[in-house]
This record gives structure tokens, C-alpha cells and sequence, in this order.
């Protein structure tokens, strides 16, 4: 009798054990909040879903659930507008929120945050340089101090690619945490095919049932289809009339498909590059498809007639949601594709100088040049 009570306690706590393991637990406290909701949220496709809510109790709150692999959820608590990300996984995880100062609110019990708060401090310094120089920007553009300007655009290139490296050594070094293949995926938009093939060949095959892995995958196999070589998948949408306009009208015409809005800084200030290219060469056979990210008409309209931009205007009006941009795995904007008359794609997001340097290779000296030298 001793010995089967002995057996039951036993299989007691393993089942208790167990049930640690396959759940987890988000206990927290918020400071100066007594009442009000608490939603628990994940993002997917292009929208926040609500996992669960709960009723503050005396500014305390518990989540309870089941997680496969860890997954960056947040917190939403809407009368104070605060947003908390936390890495949820099955384990016994406690919070600590300060509404008023979110930098001082703690995760504690989940290992895939306290590895995610590993990458977020390696990074402080530089994303504070950002800042700064964010700020110098844009007290030059308010006076139009157009060479502080561009010391500053500079700058802003190079602590990019220092957050680029630093990001993808993190990742190799924490190939068999969810964390990697989560942070690659949220600054996919810095990454080329080349380098997101180089990093998902090194990530650990336990990680392949990860949903961050899964749109990795997904973005690779879109940036093969629209990489240079390849023929340009065909799209319509709507041009400023409401007229549907087929890619596939500009066949057997060297064509530019940029990629811009009316809010977007950088496309703004990239403009009159592509202005220039359309006047020098658009009598050689060069044209340009704009397709804006907008998604109120009136300012897209705005923006078209006083940046002069003077070809074929498409959008479907939806943002980041853009039909032609999720086709083209267009993730930050300014981008843009460069078409042979064949609608093959030879070249990818070409600025400035580089932009009149390929066409020049393609279809010689503009018209105007040409025309300057018969005379003489």
C-alpha cells in the first residue's frame, strides 16, 4: 500500500511537471493601473489578432495557454496606449510593466526573450547614433542645408550596414533559437536573395516548423522569381483615372517599374534623379511605370504633379498591402526594377548616377546628345 501511494505521488508531480512544460503561464503587474483590459495579440498577415483578454485585478493580470514554438507576442493596454513585446513559449513568465516608462518594464522566465533583449542591448548605442543623426537631417531639410543633408544621408547608410552586420552575426551565433529567424524576418527589407539564402542555410532544422522561418521561405522563393534575369510577372492596377493598366502594355520599351508614395522622405528626394532619366532617354524608348504605395488619393495626386513626374501612374490605393509590391517582394521603398524590352529584368533598385550610367550601357548617349553632335 506505502509503495502504490508512494507511485501516485510520483506520477503526481510528473504530471504536474508536464503540464509546466506544454503551457505557458504570463503573470504581470502594472504599475499605477488598477483596472481596465489587457489583450494579449499576435501579428499575422498584415493584422493584429487578439489570442486573449483579460480583466485587471488590483493592476495584476494571468495569461494561460499552449505555444509550440516560442513566438513574439504583445501586450495592449489600450487606456494607457502602451505595447509591450514579450517572447512567449511554454514556461512561467513574469512581467513587470511601468506605463510611463516602458524602458524600465522586465521579462523574466522566458528564455527566448532574455536572448531577444541580448540583441535589442548590443544594438543600443548605434540605434541612439541613428537618432541623433535622424535629428541633424532633419534640422538641415527645415533650413535646406542640402550638404549637411547629405553628410547625414551618408551617415544613416553606414550605421545601416553596421546594424545589417551586426544582425546577421547574431543570427549565425544563435542559429537554434526562434529569435533569429524572427529578427531576420522583421528587417527583411535589408536583405538581398543572396544574403537570406547564405543566412537560412545555417539556421537549425528544428526551427523549420517556426512561422518566421515559414515567410522567410516564402520571401526567398519570391525574391527568385523577380530577381535579374528573370521575366517580370505580369500586374494591373488602376492608374489615376481608374483605368486598369497591364505591366505587359510596355512591351518592347525599356521600362522603370518604381516603387514610391507621397509620404515616403527618400522617394520624395529620389525623384528628380528619376525626372532626369525620363527626360534624357524617354525619346530612345525608355519609360516609366510608377506604382505608389498611397493609399489617399488626393495627396498621391498631389505628389505626382508637383514632383513633375510626367509617366504612367498606378495604385490600388491599399499601402503596404500593394498588389504589384507583394508580387515584387518589395519590402521598403524606394525600390525599383529595370525592364529590357522584353520585359526581362536586368537590373534592381538603381539611384541616382547608377540609374543614367545603365541606361547609357542599354540605349546609348540621350537624344539630345546625340542631336548636339550631328550638329557640329
Amino acid at each position: 500500500m506505502k509503495k502504490l501511494f508512494f507511485l501516485l505521488i510520483i506520477a503526481t508531480v510528473l504530471a504536474s511537471c508536464s503540464g509546466t512544460k506544454d503551457e505557458y503561464s504570463l503573470k504581470g503587474t502594472i504599475t499605477g493601473v488598477d483596472t481596465g483590459m489587457v489583450y494579449l495579440q499576435r501579428y499575422d498577415i498584415d493584422q493584429w489578432i487578439n489570442v486573449d483578454s483579460v480583466r485587471l485585478d488590483k493592476g495584476q493580470f494571468t495569461f494561460k495557454g499552449k505555444i509550440g514554438l516560442p513566438e513574439m507576442w504583445h501586450l495592449s493596454i489600450p487606456e494607457k496606449q502602451v505595447f509591450v513585446p514579450v517572447f512567449v513559449e511554454n514556461a512561467r513568465i513574469k512581467l513587470e510593466i511601468y506605463p510611463d516608462s516602458l524602458d524600465k518594464s522586465t521579462v523574466t522566465g522566458s528564455g527566448s526573450h532574455t536572448i531577444y533583449q541580448q540583441y535589442v542591448t548590443i544594438n543600443e548605442s548605434i540605434n541612439k547614433r541613428m537618432e541623433e543623426v535622424y535629428k541633424e537631417w532633419k534640422k538641415a531639410r527645415e533650413i535646406n542645408d542640402s550638404a549637411t543633408m547629405k553628410v547625414t544621408d551618408s551617415l544613416s547608410n553606414e550605421l545601416d550596414l553596421e546594424l545589417k552586420k551586426q544582425l546577421v552575426t547574431f543570427a549565425k551565433s544563435n542559429n537554434k533559437t526562434v529569435v533569429s529567424p524572427y529578427l531576420i524576418m522583421r528587417n527583411s527589407w535589408q536583405f538581398e536573395l543572396e544574403d537570406l539564402q547564405d543566412i537560412m542555410a545555417v539556421m537549425d532544422t528544428s526551427l523549420n516548423g517556426s512561422q518566421y522561418m515559414k515567410t522567410l521561405n516564402k520571401r526567398i522563393e519570391i525574391l527568385k522569381s523577380v530577381a535579374v534575369g528573370q521575366i517580370a510577372p505580369d500586374f494591373t492596377l488602376n492608374d489615376t483615372t481608374g483605368t486598369p493598366v497591364p505591366l505587359s502594355r510596355f512591351k518592347g520599351e525599356v521600362v522603370l517599374v518604381d516603387f514610391w508614395a507621397s509620404w515616403c522622405g527618400p522617394c520624395r528626394a529620389e525623384n528628380p534623379n528619376v525626372v532626369k532619366a525620363f527626360q534624357m532617354y524617354k525619346s530612345s524608348g525608355f519609360t516609366i511605370l510608377g506604382c505608389s504605395f498611397d493609399q489617399n488619393r488626393e495627396k498621391w495626386l498631389k505628389a505626382i504633379k508637383d514632383d513633375k513626374l510626367t509617366w504612367t501612374h498606378v495604385s490600388d490605393l491599399k499601402g503596404w498591402g500593394n498588389a504589384a509590391g507583394k508580387l515584387y517582394g518589395i519590402n521598403s521603398i524606394p525600390a525599383n526594377v529595370l525592364l529590357d524590352r522584353d520585359m526581362k529584368i536586368i537590373a534592381r533598385n538603381l539611384r541616382g548616377e547608377d540609374l543614367l550610367k545603365k541606361l547609357g550601357e542599354l540605349m546609348g548617349p540621350p537624344a539630345s546628345a546625340k542631336k548636339t553632335t550631328k550638329k557640329r
